[in-house]
Parts: structure tokens; C-alpha cells; sequence
């Protein structure tokens, strides 16, 4: 079902503040009258600058793609924050982080038995992964920064593909090899593929390429700071 920007910031505070709107101001430094005007009978549209407090906030965690487009989940999976009922038993997954550039390609990184491992990352309750990469990328800037490390799964088949999640693709293309993080959607149902930048410069734009072109393509299940790398 899809939801506005102000149902969807009401969702946050029952969801992660008790239904308290009150504690949402507290925890974001939103105004607290401005958070009650876009929840409330007014729905005002939110600005820029309360969007930008709630994207950022590390204990809320929040997934900016979410919180503006309404795709993908609430919450983005971190090291750094979490948010689990009481009680709930937390398990551990150590993720080793691979240099991605050492084999040339996400491709040749999947393909390869003998990758170089530059570090490991801890995370609760992570989903499975296969693996991690350093971003150098900041096509998804702030969603996603070019000092992260960003956990992987691969996808095995392209049907399997989830519209609107965020993807590392490697593809061929005009003679060159490329790999971006984008998020990722149809442009025609299993023709073509749309590659979506988060960050809104000039400097990225979408990108329209043909599924034939494809390598490889993992879904990113996690993102971490670099300083959380071991």
C-alpha cells in the first residue's frame, strides 16, 4: 500500500518512539510543534531540513529511500544501531570484506577462489551475506557514502530481483566494464533496467541499460562505517 512522506514519518514515532511524538522530536531535534503539524490534522509537508535530521539520525537508523519514496524497508541493517524487542536473542555474523578492485570486477570477485580479504565486519543480527566491498562510490550519497562498507548477497538469477533495493552491477557496455551501486528498477520487465542514483547532483544521472549487458549483480544487505571495519 503506498503511503505519504507525513503516514510515513507517523509510522516511525509508533513504531520506534512509543507512539510518542514527543520522543521522535526528542531523539531527532526536530521541533516539536513542526513534528505535530505534519503528523496531525494540518499533514503539512515536511522540509528539507526535518527530512534530512530524520535521515541522519543514527539511533533511529532510518532508511532514506524509505522515509522519502516509500521503497524498500524503515529501517537500513547497521553495526551501529539496532532496534529489537526486549528479550529478542541477538546472533553475531562476522562478514569478511573483500577488495573488490584487486579482482578487477564484482564478476571477477564472485567468480574468484582465491579473494583478498582486507577485513572483517561484526554485525547483530545481520541477514545472510556472502561478502563486503568498500564503497568508493557516492552515487547513493547520504543513503549510502563513499566511506562505507556495504554487505553483499549475490543474486543468482535476475528474476529474483527486488525493484526498488539498492544493488551492486557489474555490466558491460560501449566496450567498457563498470560496477555502480544504484537502486534499482524495471524499465521493461526483464529487457531493461533502470540504475537510480540517490544523490541528485549532475554529476549522477539514471541510467537505462539492457539486461544482456549484466555480469553479475549482488543485493546490498548491510552498510557499515568504514571505522567499523576489523
Amino acid at each position: 500500500m503506498c503511503t505519504t512522506i507525513n503516514e510515513r514519518i507517523r509510522e516511525i514515532a509508533n513504531k520506534l518512539c512509543d507512539r510518542n511524538i514527543s520522543e521522535l522530536a526528542r531523539t531527532t531535534g526536530v521541533n516539536q510543534p513542526a513534528l505535530r503539524d505534519i503528523v496531525g490534522v494540518k499533514q503539512r509537508k515536511p522540509g528539507f531540513d526535518i527530512i534530512y535530521k530524520i535521515s541522519v539520525c543514527t539511533t533511529l537508523n532510518i532508511n532514506c529511500n524509505w522515509l522519502i519514496k516509500g521503497l524498500g524497508h524503515m529501517q537500513m541493517h547497521t553495526a551501529d544501531t539496532l532496534h529489537n524487542t526486549p528479550h529478542k536473542e541477538l546472533s553475531t555474523s562476522t562478514i569478511p570484506v573483500y577488495d573488490i578492485y584487486a579482482a578487477g570486477s564484482l564478476q571477477g570477485l564472485l567468480n574468484s577462489d582465491k579473494k583478498r580479504i582486507i577485513g572483517e565486519i561484526i554485525v547483530l543480527n545481520a541477514p545472510h551475506c556472502d561478502g563486503a566491498i568498500q564503497v568508493r562510490d557516492n552515487g547513493m550519497y547520504p543513503l549510502i557514502k563513499g566511506s562505507n562498507v556495504a554487505a553483499y548477497k549475490q543474486l543468482h538469477s535476475i528474476d529474483g530481483l527486488i525493484e526498488g533495493e539498492v544493488y551492486i552491477i557489474d555490466y558491460y557496455i560501449y566496450g567498457e566494464n563498470i560496477h555502480l551501486i544504484r537502486l534499482v528498477k524495471w524499465e521493461e520487465k526483464n529487457v531493461t533496467l533502470r540504475l537510480i542514483p540517490y544523490n541528485s547532483t549532475e554529476h549522477y544521472q539514471d541510467m537505462i541499460i539492457p539486461v544482456s549487458a549484466i555480469r553479475a549483480i549482488a543485493h546490498i544487505k548491510a552498510v557499515v562505517s568504514n571505522e567499523m571495519m576489523i
